[in-house]
């Protein structure tokens, strides 16, 4: 992460207080089945994640209106099979969530830093919740053990060794973006 980057995202920390952090959606899928001889099948470990994030006005229980920041985080994970090319290659489980986090607004607070806390400190506060979920998901799907790594931020040495290192046999791919959508 830059310098920028740095001074942006401590820009939004002070600008901004966490409320909650949720699950929004979920899904589990298991689109093709496991061969018999699952030891000996080559598989890639696929992740994705995409930020998106929302800025309004809401009103509180008492009728104020107060401004908040809602990013949504949506991760996943899959393994499918190393063989022939890889957009056919049987999908053998996929898991992903949405997780909701708001963050009410304390002071003003330019789009920059908004973006550059979404894309960093929101996948961060979500991360915990996100392997939580996966292991849970893992467990009762009785699915080969997969590790979710801690996360290290996206621009990070340690994430793009993440990104390119093999779970057991294969090799991850990653995608990433960051969207404001209008309110």
């Amino acid at each position: 992460m830059t310098k920028g980057e740095n001074a942006l995202i401590a820009e939004a920390a002070e600008a901004l207080r966490i409320r909650d952090v949720m699950l929004n959606e979920c899904r589990f899928s298991r689109p093709a089945a496991p061969p018999a001889d699952s030891d000996t099948v080559e598989v890639r470990q696929m992740t994705k994640r995409t930020v998106e994030y929302t800025l309004g006005d809401v009103p509180t229980d008492t009728g104020e209106l107060i401004k908040l920041l809602q990013v949504t985080v949506a991760l996943g994970i899959r393994l499918v099979a190393v063989e022939g090319e890889a957009d056919k290659a049987p999908i053998y489980f996929e898991i992903e969530a949405d997780f909701l986090v708001e963050y009410e607004v304390t002071k003003a607070i330019d789009d920059p830093a908004i973006r550059a806390f979404a894309d960093h400190n929101s996948v961060h506060n979500v991360w915990p919740f996100w392997r939580q979920h996966v292991f849970d998901t893992v467990s009762r799907g009785r699915l080969p053990h997969i590790d979710v790594p801690l996360y290290s931020g996206p621009g990070s040495r340690r994430a793009k060794s993440e990104e390119t290192a093999p779970p057991e046999r294969g090799d991850a791919q990653t995608s990433a973006s960051v969207q404001a959508r209008q309110p």
